[in-house]
C-alpha cells in the first residue's frame, strides 16, 4: 500500500512538473511571438489586425521552432520547411509592399 501510495504522489509530482514546464514554454513561445511581431510593425506600418495575424505567425513557428531545436542539425529539413511556413504565412497576411519589405528585412 506504501509503495503505491509512494508511487501515485510521484506520478502526481511529475504530471504537475510537465504542466509547469509546458505553461512556462507558452509563455515563453508568447513573448518571443510579440517581440518579433512588434519589432515587425516598427518597421513595416501595420494595423493591429495584421499585427495579431503576424503574433499567430509567429507564434506558430516558435512552437514548431521549439520542438526541433534542440538538434537543428538533424532536423535541418525540418527548419528549412518551418521557415518556408513562416514566410507562406507572411505572404498572406502582408500586402505585396509589406512582405517585399519583410523579405527583405528577413534576408539581412
Amino acid at each position: 500500500m506504501k509503495k503505491i501510495m509512494t508511487l501515485c504522489l510521484f506520478m502526481a509530482a511529475l504530471f504537475l512538473g510537465t504542466e509547469n514546464l509546458s505553461a512556462q514554454n507558452t509563455i515563453e513561445i508568447n513573448k518571443i511571438a510579440s517581440e518579433k511581431a512588434e519589432n515587425l510593425r516598427k518597421v513595416i506600418k501595420f494595423d493591429t489586425n495584421t499585427l495579431e495575424e503576424v503574433y499567430q505567425a509567429y507564434k506558430a513557428y516558435e512552437t514548431k521552432y521549439q520542438l526541433i531545436s534542440a538538434d537543428l542539425k538533424a532536423n535541418w529539413e525540418s527548419k528549412v520547411k518551418l521557415d518556408k511556413e513562416l514566410d507562406q504565412s507572411m505572404k498572406t497576411i502582408l500586402t505585396e509592399d509589406q512582405y517585399f519589405q519583410y523579405k527583405n528585412l528577413s534576408a539581412n
